[in-house]
């Protein structure tokens, strides 16, 4: 392949973010689109000079020529379309979470080995060059191992989306996806979670309905990575960030590391070592990486044929965290994870 023909399912304000991007990318042309309501799709397919439209993914399934599904539909769906898609033979690159489950992503991952398919799902956190700075970091042991580890990320919810506090949306997997991504690819694997997650606001409005919230607003992970190697996660609906400048802090016994800004949209890393009073800042350039970019990465990767450092493997070892939070909050208990991915991500010289 020389360049991906994309079919973008989902044409909401996520996927405006998406196509201005591929726009730019060499690897991938979006040549479909499609959403439930037409006036979107319409849109979408003037703005960017899609050549073809359709009101749902079966017909753009039947109608369209592509090769790779974008999946930037509300979270409830994004388990069905990607299962639906791979069924009919098409690479997916799917939103966060790329499923409901862990046994629904297990599906979708055996599913895509079966078909020799490809399968990724956001976020791409570990694609960015401040990702990479400081697993390189940690490779070198500049601050030796680290044992503790804090994430936060909060706002005071979308003001869109009814969905996102419906069953299936929620703080944690609007925004802690983010962060457990983040730490287990800096850390590894998680083999347990305990956490405390619940409902602070009980009901809210938006876009002119009254939603009777049923998904968490927020919540608290602590994650053992094994080794005495634990990390704590914050997330919500209910408060803004107390430390937006930095959002992940890795803390060793010969120095500490802060990414700056969101691990979504860093803007650099603090490193200090222990022999330094000040912090020193490296590695400010974002270097192409965006958010959005997942899909002209993987596009690249394909076309390429060169290893990919988003896999199934973790973004499934994410969804299984993130339900076994929900059944450790419900049941108070510590919940055993069984899922693992290839770490460390970026090796030692790589």
């Amino acid at each position: 392949m020389n360049r991906i023909r994309v079919g973008l399912a989902g044409c909401g304000s996520v996927s405006e973010h998406y196509l201005a991007n591929l726009q730019q990318c060499p690897h991938a042309e979006v040549v479909a689109v499609c959403d439930i309501v037409e006036s979107r799709y319409r849109a979408r397919m003037a703005e960017f000079g899609v050549g073809e439209g359709f009101p749902s993914l079966g017909e753009m399934l039947q109608g369209a020529e592509f090769d790779l599904l974008l999946n930037t539909t509300s979270m409830p769906s994004h388990y069905p379309l990607n299962r639906e898609a791979l069924l009919a033979g098409k690479h997916v690159y799917g939103e966060k979470p790329f499923a409901d489950t862990y046994a629904h992503g297990l599906e979708l991952l055996e599913l895509a080995r079966a078909k020799g398919l490809h399968l990724w799902g956001a976020p791409n956190v570990v694609t960015s060059p401040q990702f990479r700075f400081m697993a390189e970091a940690l490779a070198d042991g500049k601050i030796g191992k680290v044992h503790a580890a804090h994430a936060c990320y909060g706002h005071s919810g979308p003001s869109w989306g009814p969905w996102f506090y419906k069953e299936g949306g929620g703080s944690l997997h609007d925004l802690g996806v983010y962060n457990v991504t983040t730490l287990t690819g800096l850390l590894g694997p998680a083999k347990s979670v305990i956490a405390l997650m619940g409902t602070a606001v009980a009901q809210r409005v938006i876009e002119r309905e009254t939603v009777d919230v049923r998904a968490d607003d927020n919540a608290m992970l602590l994650l053992d990575h094994g080794g005495a190697v634990f990390s704590h996660i914050q997330c919500g609906f209910v408060y803004r960030s107390a430390n937006e400048d930095r959002t992940i802090e890795l803390i060793a016994p010969h120095g500490a590391m802060n990414m700056l800004g969101w691990d979504w949209s860093p803007k650099g890393v603090q490193i200090r070592l222990e022999c330094e009073m000040e912090w020193q800042t490296r590695c400010v350039a974002s270097q192409g990486y965006s958010w959005q970019g997942g899909l002209a990465y993987a596009a690249e990767c394909m076309v390429e044929n060169k290893p990919c450092l988003m896999t199934p493997e973790h973004a499934l070892h994410v969804v299984e965290i993130m339900e076994g939070a929900r059944t450790s909050a419900k049941t108070g208990q510590r919940v055993e994870l069984k899922s693992r991915f290839a770490w460390p991500i970026v090796a030692k010289g790589q």
